[in-house]
């Protein structure tokens, strides 16, 4: 069972301001996990502590959140021990809460992050406590320079290295009947692996015509529009090229100067307005640990009743609920590297279904995910 925290306050004097804030959100934890000493999860993305001290909500080295400020955050652990033996530390893990929405209020609205409250139990005494950490832990991507993406792209696709995962490749095989294909493809951040999985099966299988137009976006959310009143190439570029060399260069290009924002579903409009003839095998590729900055044009796109193959990147135990709505409100698929999901238009209310081992239900009109079975 999951513990929903509700908290609610005003922030009087943030900062160097004298600005009133409210805050409104509800965290959902999983169960509190029990441990004698806590430990760092190795989950393979990057850690960083903020340290406070016992008893206490101040964060002691705010400093360090400056890392930060362009990672994508994918976890955060509440870490408290439970001393005195018993007691109610609700109020004081609240106050916590509200102290590093301060700090870092990007994580409270973000569904993909996950929150975990850890108690530590082998305190004995006061004088204990100063060897137990005591505070947050927030584990984020951290994303690679220009320079490292260039490399990893370059590395694969001249045979140097293996992709990191195969998630496009093994979409790909599994769908060989795809031709033509319209793809509109995030180069943002981290998408450097993936996007060396395309460049790599579209110079293995140039004679086969599978690829017909490359759509890269790379924007942000201030210049992402539903392209109707002009073509908007802002952050996006295009082209019909499917030799190796010039469209690295295009990829290149998309990587280095774009915004670094997800403006997925403008980039599909202008897919759409750019190649009409071709609309109908749109191909997105997502990134899983990245919101669209633009959901509120799904509307207009769901009007054009043009179904979006949707190939999510990098799903690990969770999937983008953004990602799965496109697919479900254009009537198209889901595709991760364990599996497709083809009739999601046909999900109803209170069905449960899976993709891979992740399972979900349709609940008010909304995708939830559910605990799987092995408690993660």
């Amino acid at each position: 069972m999951k513990v929903l925290v509700l908290i609610s306050a005003l922030l009087v004097g943030m900062f160097s301001t004298n600005a009133q804030i409210s805050i409104n959100e509800r965290i959902r934890f999983k169960d509190t996990v029990k441990v004698k000493k806590y430990k760092p999860e190795e989950n393979g993305f990057s850690s960083l502590k903020l340290r406070m001290n016992p008893g206490e909500s101040t964060v002691l080295n705010p400093d360090e959140l400056r890392k930060l400020k362009t990672q994508t955050i994918i976890g955060v652990d509440l870490v408290y021990s439970d001393y005195p033996k018993g007691a109610d530390l609700s109020g004081l893990n609240r106050d916590r809460i509200i102290e590093l929405y301060k700090f870092l209020p990007m994580a409270f609205n973000n569904s993909l992050v996950e929150w975990n409250l850890i108690k530590q139990l082998d305190v004995k005494s006061e004088a204990d406590m100063q060897r137990y950490f005591h505070g947050f832990v927030i584990y984020y991507r951290k994303m690679p320079t220009f320079q490292q993406e260039n490399k990893t792209i370059l590395d694969v696709v001249k045979g140097k290295a293996k992709p990191e995962d195969s998630t496009l490749l093994k979409v790909f095989e599994r769908n060989k009947a795809w031709k033509d294909m319209l793809v509109v493809c995030d180069v943002t951040g981290s998408m450097s692996p993936y996007t060396a999985q395309l460049l790599l099966w579209i110079a293995a299988n140039n004679k086969m015509k599978t690829f017909k137009q490359i759509v890269f976006f790379n924007d942000n959310e201030t210049k992402s529009t539903n392209q109707e009143q002009a073509l908007d190439d802002h952050g996006i570029w295009a082209t019909k090229e499917t030799n190796l060399e010039p469209l690295l260069d295009v990829a290149f290009e998309a990587m280095e100067k774009g915004g670094h924002e997800e403006n997925d579903l403008e980039a599909i409009c202008y897919a759409i307005k750019k190649f009409p003839e071709n609309k109908k095998n749109i191909v997105l590729i997502a990134d899983n640990w990245e919101n669209p900055c633009d959901m509120q044009l799904l509307e207009h796109l769901k009007n054009q009743k043009i179904p979006i193959k949707v190939v999510v990147c990098g799903v690990t135990e969770r999937l983008n609920l953004n990602l799965l709505e496109i697919a479900y409100q254009t009537g198209g698929s889901i595709h991760t590297m364990e599996a497709d999901l083809i009739d999601i238009a046909k999900i109803g209310e209170g069905k449960t279904f899976s993709i891979g081992n992740l399972n979900f239900r349709m609940s008010g009109g909304k995708f939830v995910q559910l605990a799987s079975t092995n408690g993660k």
